[in-house]
């Protein structure tokens, strides 16, 4: 079974027409949702860019695979996704924005991808930008990356059918859209009236406005995605691959597009608590489209509501290739989900699974930013969602969603729901032994951050600046 996965960045899970959004307009993806399954519970564990990245690449959350945030490189002693299929024989490849490291990409530079065409830095404006392919480079291609990158993806899947028709091949796909700046994008996409948007009750009634025009332009970008997966699911069926390939569409975290009073890094005049567009325990931010078309297996038009994160996806496409897992991932293999049945049985390693998910934020974003959202250490539950700060800068925060869709009261400080902060700290306590996360007792640096013995992926740009 091939593998083709691809995912956006900063996309969250409401902005998909299969997912209910009545405005932004995604064909592509609503069909290869009809055709497939839609999982409605997918979170992001540590809804960040490179975090969410790394545990995409070992299975294993930040402190035990050395990205706490934005800038680090993955340890080189553990096992990856994209090694492991290559021992089993699959041709993998990863395409876009890469967010781990930098070029140039020799052998033991990839972690194990057999080719990467990965963008210079992560992006730029996302036009006309340079690219490494493995050791070479970087070459500038025009146009808009997702398109240039698509390019590149079906060239890949067109030479691997060519050069190893009889073997599997797995192929990661990273667009950096809609991330902002959202305006850019090709023309062709545009066209939502900011009028027509219809902003989330969390919204404060100040940023409306402005609120209103962002989101038209990141909806715009969304559809230019969609088109770009249009041109893959073509692609796909006219090299006769369709039938043997698992495809996976994601993102690795949302984006608050102003809810709850967010803002963006950028935007000076704010408090930092409020400088961001993600990495926070909300919805908004962790809540991430996950939908899935595996022919023959996966119940055609189906949803799911079984809870999964992250964590869950390099045992579960294991799963699917038939491929023995390796020691250490911390996840749990879901593929009997994708294919209709029911969620596998908890584990000692992943306790309370089947109905609540493990969150996080571990330091602040970006090397230099002197603040951020802070380390929490969260969990969401069929109802609840429950967060704890390490120096109580914040918090705790108790929703209760059935109540509070929006998650706009917290009710942590309120008698009546002492019980309930009671057991969801329990179950957070659960997570952290069941995880070894270090979070409330481990070793610090000058920073404030967990010293789990990570490096920077450029140690040169960041000398002057602590790991932890």
């Amino acid at each position: 079974m091939n593998l083709l996965f691809v995912f956006s960045d900063q996309q969250r899970y409401t902005a998909l027409g299969a997912n209910g959004n009545k405005i932004v307009q995604t064909p592509n993806l609503d069909s290869m949702a009809a055709q497939g399954m839609v999982c409605d519970n997918m979170f992001s564990n540590h809804p960040l860019c490179s975090p969410f990245r790394a545990i995409l690449l070992t299975g294993r959350y930040g402190f035990k695979n050395g990205v706490i945030d934005n800038e680090y490189e993955p340890f080189r002693n553990i096992p990856t996704l994209p090694g492991i299929l290559s021992n089993a024989g699959y041709h993998t490849g990863h395409i876009g924005i890469w967010h781990l490291g930098h070029g140039p990409y020799d052998d033991d530079n990839r972690y194990g991808y057999d080719y990467m065409a990965a963008v210079e830095g992560i992006g730029g404006n996302y036009f006309d930008q340079s690219y490494w392919e493995n050791e070479v480079g970087p070459t500038k291609r025009e146009g808009w990356t997702p398109a240039v990158e698509t390019d590149l993806a079906i060239n890949f899947m067109q030479k691997h059918k060519s050069e190893r028709p009889s073997d599997p091949f797995a192929l990661f796909l990273s667009w950096r859209p809609p991330h902002w700046g959202y305006s850019n994008y090709p023309k062709k996409y545009g066209g939502y009236n900011p009028a027509d948007i219809d902003l989330p009750g969390n919204v404060p009634k100040q940023m409306a406005d402005f609120a209103r025009k962002e989101i038209a332009d990141y909806y715009s970008c969304c559809s230019g995605l969609d088109d770009q997966m249009g041109r893959l699911l073509d692609a796909l069926a006219k090299l006769h691959l369709e039938e043997d390939t698992l495809v996976c569409y994601s993102s690795d975290h949302g984006d608050h597009l102003s809810s709850h009073g967010y803002g963006k890094p950028m935007d000076a005049y704010m408090h930092w608590s409020l400088r961001g567009s993600k990495g926070t325990p909300y919805d908004e931010s962790a809540h991430v489209p996950f939908l899935i078309r595996w022919p023959g297996k996966t119940p055609v038009g189906s949803r799911s509501n079984v809870h999964m994160g992250t964590i869950d996806i390099v045992p579960s496409l294991l799963g699917v290739c038939g491929v023995t897992a390796p020691e250490g991932l911390q996840g749990r293999d879901i593929s009997s989900v994708w294919r209709g049945e029911k969620a596998p049985m908890e584990t000692s390693l992943t306790p309370g699974a089947n109905d609540s998910v493990y969150l996080m934020n571990m330091a602040n974003g970006w090397p230099r930013r002197p603040a951020w959202m802070g380390d929490w250490r969260g969990v969401r539950t069929t109802r609840y969602t429950y967060a704890r700060w390490h120096k109580h800068e914040q918090g705790p925060w108790l929703f209760d969603r059935e109540q509070d869709p929006l998650e706009m009261h917290n009710i942590a400080h309120s008698n009546a729901a002492k019980p309930i902060v009671e057991e969801m700290e329990v179950r957070l306590h659960r997570w952290m032994e069941a995880t070894g996360d270090p979070f409330e007792y481990g070793k610090r640096g000058p920073l404030g951050f967990l010293d789990v013995g990570q490096r920077w992926a450029d140690p040169e740009r960041y000398k002057d600046v602590s790991t932890c």
